[in-house]
Protein backbone atom coordinates (compact mmCIF):
# COMPACT_ATOMS: atom_id res chain seq x y z
CA UNK A 1 0.00 0.00 0.00
CA UNK A 2 1.25 3.55 -1.24
CA UNK A 3 0.64 6.75 0.80
CA UNK A 4 2.19 9.79 1.66
CA UNK A 5 1.03 13.69 3.99
CA UNK A 6 1.61 17.08 2.83
CA UNK A 7 1.19 19.92 5.18
CA UNK A 8 -2.24 21.63 4.25
CA UNK A 9 -1.51 24.53 6.65
CA UNK A 10 0.72 25.26 10.39
CA UNK A 11 -0.96 22.31 11.83
CA UNK A 12 -2.91 20.41 9.38
CA UNK A 13 -1.62 17.68 7.11
CA UNK A 14 -3.10 16.00 4.29
CA UNK A 15 -2.89 12.05 4.18
CA UNK A 16 -3.54 10.42 0.49
CA UNK A 17 -3.15 6.78 -0.15
CA UNK A 18 -4.53 3.86 -2.32
CA UNK A 19 -7.17 2.20 -1.11
CA UNK A 20 -7.47 -0.10 -3.94
CA UNK A 21 -8.79 -0.25 -8.12
CA UNK A 22 -11.89 0.36 -9.60
CA UNK A 23 -13.36 -2.62 -12.13
CA UNK A 24 -11.37 -1.06 -15.02
CA UNK A 25 -8.25 -1.27 -13.05
CA UNK A 26 -7.89 2.63 -12.07
CA UNK A 27 -6.64 3.10 -9.06
CA UNK A 28 -8.54 4.65 -5.86
CA UNK A 29 -7.48 7.50 -3.76
CA UNK A 30 -8.72 8.46 -0.52
CA UNK A 31 -7.53 11.94 0.79
CA UNK A 32 -8.05 12.52 4.90
CA UNK A 33 -7.30 15.85 6.90
CA UNK A 34 -5.33 15.49 10.32
CA UNK A 35 -4.75 18.30 12.65
CA UNK A 36 -1.66 18.20 14.89
CA UNK A 37 2.14 17.28 14.05
CA UNK A 38 3.57 15.68 11.56
CA UNK A 39 4.26 12.78 13.64
CA UNK A 40 0.49 12.45 13.89
CA UNK A 41 -0.22 12.97 10.55
CA UNK A 42 2.43 9.57 10.38
CA UNK A 43 0.84 7.79 13.19
CA UNK A 44 -2.28 8.29 11.31
CA UNK A 45 -1.23 6.98 8.27
CA UNK A 46 0.59 3.97 9.02
CA UNK A 47 -2.84 3.60 11.06
CA UNK A 48 -4.94 3.60 7.50
CA UNK A 49 -2.29 1.32 5.87
CA UNK A 50 -2.47 -1.55 8.34
CA UNK A 51 -6.20 -0.99 7.82
CA UNK A 52 -6.03 -1.25 4.71
CA UNK A 53 -3.83 -4.54 4.66
CA UNK A 54 -5.58 -6.02 7.27
CA UNK A 55 -9.29 -5.63 5.28
CA UNK A 56 -10.43 -3.35 8.37
CA UNK A 57 -10.66 -0.07 6.64
CA UNK A 58 -13.57 2.01 6.18
CA UNK A 59 -13.27 4.90 4.31
CA UNK A 60 -14.93 8.00 5.75
CA UNK A 61 -18.81 9.09 4.88
CA UNK A 62 -21.28 11.55 5.46
CA UNK A 63 -23.98 8.79 5.50
CA UNK A 64 -26.21 9.11 8.52
CA UNK A 65 -28.54 6.52 10.66
CA UNK A 66 -31.56 8.00 9.08
CA UNK A 67 -29.87 7.76 5.71
CA UNK A 68 -28.85 4.53 6.19
CA UNK A 69 -31.94 3.17 7.87
CA UNK A 70 -34.21 4.60 4.99
CA UNK A 71 -31.55 2.66 2.48
CA UNK A 72 -31.86 -0.85 4.53
CA UNK A 73 -35.83 -0.85 5.09
CA UNK A 74 -36.57 -0.10 1.46
CA UNK A 75 -33.78 -2.09 -0.33
CA UNK A 76 -32.15 -5.13 1.95
CA UNK A 77 -34.87 -5.83 4.82
CA UNK A 78 -37.80 -7.03 2.40
CA UNK A 79 -34.85 -10.04 1.83
CA UNK A 80 -36.18 -13.02 3.71
CA UNK A 81 -38.90 -10.87 5.95
CA UNK A 82 -42.74 -10.79 5.27
CA UNK A 83 -44.52 -7.43 4.30
CA UNK A 84 -46.06 -7.33 7.95
CA UNK A 85 -42.33 -7.26 9.33
CA UNK A 86 -40.94 -4.81 6.88
CA UNK A 87 -43.92 -2.72 8.08
CA UNK A 88 -43.68 -2.95 11.78
CA UNK A 89 -39.75 -2.24 11.25
CA UNK A 90 -40.63 0.91 9.07
CA UNK A 91 -42.91 2.23 11.67
CA UNK A 92 -39.88 1.51 14.77
CA UNK A 93 -37.78 3.32 12.60
CA UNK A 94 -40.30 6.39 11.63
CA UNK A 95 -41.27 6.73 15.24
CA UNK A 96 -38.22 5.93 17.59
CA UNK A 97 -34.92 5.76 15.54
CA UNK A 98 -35.01 8.85 13.16
CA UNK A 99 -36.41 11.20 15.99
CA UNK A 100 -33.72 10.20 18.11
CA UNK A 101 -30.27 9.10 15.97
CA UNK A 102 -31.33 10.34 12.63
CA UNK A 103 -28.85 13.09 12.48
CA UNK A 104 -26.02 11.24 14.20
CA UNK A 105 -23.63 10.55 11.37
CA UNK A 106 -23.36 6.74 11.00
CA UNK A 107 -19.84 6.36 11.96
CA UNK A 108 -19.97 8.22 15.14
CA UNK A 109 -22.90 6.41 16.24
CA UNK A 110 -21.58 4.92 19.98
CA UNK A 111 -23.03 2.60 22.41
CA UNK A 112 -23.37 5.57 24.90
CA UNK A 113 -25.53 7.44 22.19
CA UNK A 114 -27.70 3.99 21.82
CA UNK A 115 -27.90 3.61 25.75
CA UNK A 116 -29.04 7.14 25.95
CA UNK A 117 -31.52 6.35 23.63
CA UNK A 118 -32.71 3.78 24.95
CA UNK A 119 -33.13 5.56 28.43
CA UNK A 120 -35.17 7.63 26.55
CA UNK A 121 -37.38 5.00 24.98
CA UNK A 122 -37.92 3.51 28.36
CA UNK A 123 -39.09 7.03 30.20
CA UNK A 124 -40.56 8.69 27.62
CA UNK A 125 -40.74 6.77 24.18
CA UNK A 126 -44.36 6.12 24.10
CA UNK A 127 -46.11 9.25 21.61
CA UNK A 128 -48.69 10.32 24.60
CA UNK A 129 -46.73 9.83 27.08
CA UNK A 130 -44.44 7.04 29.40
CA UNK A 131 -42.00 4.89 28.31
CA UNK A 132 -42.41 1.59 26.23
CA UNK A 133 -42.63 -1.59 27.21
CA UNK A 134 -39.59 -3.68 27.64
CA UNK A 135 -41.18 -5.86 24.50
CA UNK A 136 -40.96 -2.99 22.53
CA UNK A 137 -37.11 -2.00 23.27
CA UNK A 138 -36.37 -5.45 22.63
CA UNK A 139 -37.71 -5.25 19.54
CA UNK A 140 -35.70 -1.75 18.71
CA UNK A 141 -32.67 -3.22 20.16
CA UNK A 142 -33.05 -6.49 17.62
CA UNK A 143 -34.08 -3.93 14.68
CA UNK A 144 -31.38 -1.56 15.39
CA UNK A 145 -28.44 -4.71 15.46
CA UNK A 146 -29.65 -6.10 12.45
CA UNK A 147 -29.39 -2.72 10.53
CA UNK A 148 -25.85 -1.80 11.88
CA UNK A 149 -25.11 -5.11 11.21
CA UNK A 150 -25.97 -4.26 7.25
CA UNK A 151 -23.76 -1.35 7.52
CA UNK A 152 -20.95 -3.34 9.33
CA UNK A 153 -21.31 -5.71 5.99
CA UNK A 154 -21.28 -2.96 3.38
CA UNK A 155 -18.04 -1.44 5.04
CA UNK A 156 -19.73 2.02 6.60
CA UNK A 157 -18.96 1.59 9.62
CA UNK A 158 -15.34 -0.73 11.00
CA UNK A 159 -17.46 -2.66 13.81
CA UNK A 160 -21.13 -2.28 15.36
CA UNK A 161 -22.00 -0.25 17.97
CA UNK A 162 -24.41 -2.43 19.18
CA UNK A 163 -21.38 -4.12 20.79
CA UNK A 164 -20.73 -1.69 23.21
CA UNK A 165 -24.52 -1.63 24.55
CA UNK A 166 -24.47 -1.69 28.04
CA UNK A 167 -28.18 -1.47 28.87
CA UNK A 168 -30.09 -4.75 29.26
CA UNK A 169 -32.41 -5.02 27.02
CA UNK A 170 -35.13 -8.43 28.06
CA UNK A 171 -38.19 -8.67 26.65
CA UNK A 172 -40.57 -8.99 30.04
CA UNK A 173 -43.83 -11.08 28.53
CA UNK A 174 -47.25 -10.76 29.57
CA UNK A 175 -48.14 -14.32 31.45
CA UNK A 176 -50.35 -15.76 28.72
CA UNK A 177 -53.89 -16.87 28.92
CA UNK A 178 -54.24 -19.88 27.91
CA UNK A 179 -58.09 -22.03 27.64
CA UNK A 180 -58.04 -25.26 29.08
CA UNK A 181 -60.27 -27.88 27.55
CA UNK A 182 -63.66 -27.30 29.59
CA UNK A 183 -63.75 -23.38 27.93
CA UNK A 184 -62.48 -24.32 24.62
CA UNK A 185 -65.76 -26.92 24.52
CA UNK A 186 -67.21 -24.63 26.11
CA UNK A 187 -66.56 -21.63 22.86
CA UNK A 188 -67.17 -24.07 20.35
CA UNK A 189 -70.33 -25.13 21.78
CA UNK A 190 -70.91 -21.27 21.79
CA UNK A 191 -69.97 -21.26 18.19
CA UNK A 192 -71.44 -24.44 16.79
CA UNK A 193 -73.28 -22.78 13.61
CA UNK A 194 -71.15 -19.50 13.58
CA UNK A 195 -69.08 -18.82 10.56
CA UNK A 196 -65.95 -18.42 13.32
CA UNK A 197 -66.77 -22.14 14.32
CA UNK A 198 -64.42 -24.07 11.56
CA UNK A 199 -61.20 -21.08 11.98
CA UNK A 200 -61.39 -21.78 15.52
CA UNK A 201 -61.70 -26.01 15.56
CA UNK A 202 -58.91 -25.59 13.02
CA UNK A 203 -56.41 -23.04 14.83
CA UNK A 204 -56.98 -25.22 18.15
CA UNK A 205 -56.28 -28.49 16.72
CA UNK A 206 -53.41 -27.92 14.42
CA UNK A 207 -52.12 -24.47 15.98
CA UNK A 208 -51.74 -22.33 12.98
CA UNK A 209 -51.24 -18.82 13.23
CA UNK A 210 -54.49 -16.35 12.17
CA UNK A 211 -52.68 -15.55 9.09
CA UNK A 212 -52.26 -18.95 8.10
CA UNK A 213 -55.73 -20.00 8.99
CA UNK A 214 -56.88 -17.67 6.54
CA UNK A 215 -54.24 -18.42 3.89
CA UNK A 216 -55.27 -22.41 4.32
CA UNK A 217 -56.65 -23.17 0.34
CA UNK A 218 -58.31 -26.79 -0.44
CA UNK A 219 -55.35 -28.14 -2.35
CA UNK A 220 -53.22 -27.45 0.98
CA UNK A 221 -54.82 -30.33 2.53
CA UNK A 222 -54.49 -34.05 1.92
CA UNK A 223 -57.80 -35.95 2.92
CA UNK A 224 -55.85 -39.14 1.97
CA UNK A 225 -53.17 -38.40 3.85
CA UNK A 226 -54.48 -36.90 6.71
CA UNK A 227 -52.63 -34.21 6.63
CA UNK A 228 -52.53 -30.01 5.48
CA UNK A 229 -49.34 -27.94 3.87
CA UNK A 230 -48.92 -24.85 5.37
CA UNK A 231 -47.44 -22.64 2.43
CA UNK A 232 -49.10 -19.08 3.04
CA UNK A 233 -50.34 -16.33 5.23
CA UNK A 234 -53.24 -13.48 5.29
CA UNK A 235 -51.97 -10.14 6.50
CA UNK A 236 -52.99 -6.42 6.90
CA UNK A 237 -50.00 -4.86 5.46
CA UNK A 238 -50.31 -0.51 5.00
CA UNK A 239 -54.46 -1.25 5.70
CA UNK A 240 -54.63 -3.81 2.61
CA UNK A 241 -55.52 -7.57 2.65
CA UNK A 242 -52.31 -9.42 1.28
CA UNK A 243 -51.10 -12.89 0.90
CA UNK A 244 -47.85 -13.76 1.52
CA UNK A 245 -45.86 -16.75 1.43
CA UNK A 246 -44.02 -18.20 4.35
CA UNK A 247 -40.45 -17.70 4.19
CA UNK A 248 -38.46 -20.24 6.26
CA UNK A 249 -38.57 -23.85 5.49
CA UNK A 250 -39.47 -24.20 9.40
CA UNK A 251 -42.39 -21.87 8.95
CA UNK A 252 -43.11 -23.69 5.64
CA UNK A 253 -44.41 -27.06 7.25
CA UNK A 254 -46.46 -30.11 6.87
CA UNK A 255 -49.18 -30.69 9.67
CA UNK A 256 -50.95 -33.79 10.82
CA UNK A 257 -54.60 -33.62 11.18
CA UNK A 258 -56.76 -35.88 13.29
CA UNK A 259 -59.64 -37.73 11.75
CA UNK A 260 -62.16 -36.01 13.39
CA UNK A 261 -60.88 -32.54 12.07
CA UNK A 262 -60.71 -34.07 8.54
CA UNK A 263 -64.24 -34.85 8.65
CA UNK A 264 -65.12 -31.31 10.44
CA UNK A 265 -63.15 -30.26 6.91
CA UNK A 266 -65.08 -32.11 4.46
CA UNK A 267 -68.25 -31.23 6.16
CA UNK A 268 -67.61 -27.79 5.77
CA UNK A 269 -66.38 -28.12 2.31
CA UNK A 270 -69.77 -29.48 1.16
CA UNK A 271 -71.66 -26.66 2.67
CA UNK A 272 -69.46 -23.97 1.26
CA UNK A 273 -69.47 -25.36 -2.08
CA UNK A 274 -73.56 -25.70 -1.28
CA UNK A 275 -73.40 -21.89 -0.53
CA UNK A 276 -71.26 -20.71 -3.51
CA UNK A 277 -73.86 -22.67 -6.01
CA UNK A 278 -76.74 -20.81 -4.07
CA UNK A 279 -75.46 -17.49 -4.64
CA UNK A 280 -74.37 -18.02 -8.16
CA UNK A 281 -70.90 -17.43 -6.92
CA UNK A 282 -69.06 -20.63 -9.09
CA UNK A 283 -65.46 -21.83 -8.15
CA UNK A 284 -63.88 -19.93 -5.20
CA UNK A 285 -60.39 -18.59 -7.83
CA UNK A 286 -58.15 -18.44 -4.96
CA UNK A 287 -59.39 -21.85 -3.26
CA UNK A 288 -59.90 -21.07 0.38
CA UNK A 289 -60.58 -22.90 3.06
CA UNK A 290 -62.28 -20.03 4.75
CA UNK A 291 -64.04 -16.76 2.88
CA UNK A 292 -66.59 -14.25 3.72
CA UNK A 293 -70.54 -15.16 2.92
CA UNK A 294 -69.78 -13.45 -0.61
CA UNK A 295 -67.00 -15.94 -1.03
CA UNK A 296 -63.69 -13.10 -0.47
CA UNK A 297 -60.71 -13.32 1.64
CA UNK A 298 -61.85 -12.73 5.40
CA UNK A 299 -59.68 -9.42 7.20
CA UNK A 300 -57.76 -11.10 9.53
CA UNK A 301 -58.46 -7.94 11.89
CA UNK A 302 -62.10 -8.37 11.44
CA UNK A 303 -61.58 -11.94 12.58
CA UNK A 304 -60.28 -10.92 15.63
CA UNK A 305 -61.95 -8.35 16.83
CA UNK A 306 -65.40 -10.82 16.24
CA UNK A 307 -63.11 -13.57 18.09
CA UNK A 308 -62.89 -11.33 20.81
CA UNK A 309 -66.63 -10.23 20.92
CA UNK A 310 -67.99 -14.12 20.76
CA UNK A 311 -65.33 -14.98 23.62
CA UNK A 312 -67.17 -12.65 25.63
CA UNK A 313 -70.48 -14.29 24.63
CA UNK A 314 -69.55 -17.51 25.97
CA UNK A 315 -68.77 -16.69 29.68
CA UNK A 316 -65.08 -17.80 29.32
CA UNK A 317 -62.33 -15.45 30.19
CA UNK A 318 -60.68 -13.69 27.76
CA UNK A 319 -58.12 -15.07 25.29
CA UNK A 320 -57.09 -13.99 21.48
CA UNK A 321 -57.46 -15.98 19.13
CA UNK A 322 -53.83 -16.40 19.34
CA UNK A 323 -54.66 -18.13 22.21
CA UNK A 324 -55.82 -20.93 20.58
CA UNK A 325 -52.25 -22.10 19.16
CA UNK A 326 -51.02 -21.48 23.02
CA UNK A 327 -53.92 -24.02 23.61
CA UNK A 328 -52.31 -26.37 20.99
CA UNK A 329 -48.75 -26.22 21.67
CA UNK A 330 -49.29 -26.44 25.80
CA UNK A 331 -51.66 -29.42 25.48
CA UNK A 332 -48.81 -31.15 23.02
CA UNK A 333 -46.11 -30.04 25.84
CA UNK A 334 -48.12 -31.54 28.55
CA UNK A 335 -49.64 -34.71 27.09
CA UNK A 336 -45.04 -35.21 27.21
CA UNK A 337 -44.83 -34.51 23.13
CA UNK A 338 -41.26 -34.20 22.67
CA UNK A 339 -40.27 -29.95 22.36
CA UNK A 340 -38.30 -30.34 19.25
CA UNK A 341 -41.78 -32.66 17.33
CA UNK A 342 -44.29 -29.57 19.18
CA UNK A 343 -41.36 -26.90 17.75
CA UNK A 344 -41.43 -28.11 14.17
CA UNK A 345 -45.11 -28.34 14.08
CA UNK A 346 -46.06 -25.25 15.77
CA UNK A 347 -43.17 -23.79 12.82
CA UNK A 348 -40.96 -22.19 14.85
CA UNK A 349 -37.49 -21.17 13.71
CA UNK A 350 -36.04 -22.97 16.99
CA UNK A 351 -37.19 -25.37 19.63
CA UNK A 352 -35.40 -23.20 21.88
CA UNK A 353 -38.06 -20.40 21.04
CA UNK A 354 -40.63 -23.07 22.12
CA UNK A 355 -39.06 -23.86 25.63
CA UNK A 356 -38.46 -20.16 26.47
CA UNK A 357 -42.35 -19.12 25.03
CA UNK A 358 -44.10 -21.90 26.86
CA UNK A 359 -41.92 -23.18 30.02
CA UNK A 360 -43.78 -21.16 32.30
CA UNK A 361 -47.27 -22.37 30.86
CA UNK A 362 -46.80 -26.42 31.76
CA UNK A 363 -45.92 -26.70 35.17
CA UNK A 364 -45.91 -29.37 37.75
CA UNK A 365 -43.07 -31.79 35.12
CA UNK A 366 -40.65 -30.76 37.63
CA UNK A 367 -42.09 -32.53 40.42
CA UNK A 368 -43.09 -35.49 38.32
CA UNK A 369 -39.06 -35.78 37.54
CA UNK A 370 -38.24 -36.14 41.02
CA UNK A 371 -40.87 -38.55 41.35
CA UNK A 372 -39.04 -40.34 38.29
CA UNK A 373 -35.84 -40.18 39.59
CA UNK A 374 -37.08 -41.36 43.50
CA UNK A 375 -38.26 -44.66 41.83
CA UNK A 376 -35.11 -45.02 39.74
CA UNK A 377 -33.10 -44.62 42.51
CA UNK A 378 -35.15 -46.90 44.82
CA UNK A 379 -34.86 -49.55 42.18
CA UNK A 380 -31.24 -49.35 42.12
CA UNK A 381 -30.84 -49.50 45.60
CA UNK A 382 -33.18 -53.02 45.77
Amino acid sequence: MRGNITRRGKSSWRLKFDVGTDASGKRIIQYEMVHGTRRAAEVALAKRLNELADGRYVAPTIETVETYARHWLEHIAPAGRSPLTVERYGSMINAHIIPALGSVPLQKLDGKAIDRFYAHLRKDGRRFGGGVSSVTLHNIHRMLAQLLASALKAKLIARSPIDDVQTKVTAKRKKVQVLDEAELAQLLAHLKGHWLYMPTLLAAYTGLRRGEVLGLRWRDIYMAAGTLQVAQSVEVVQNEIVFTELKTDRSRRTVTVPDSLLRELMRHKKEQAAMRLKLGLGKDAADLVFTTAEGEVINPDVLSEMFRIRVHAAGIKHTRFHGLRHFHITHLLKSGVPVHVVSARAGHARASITLDAYAHLIGGEDAAAAQAAEESLRRALK
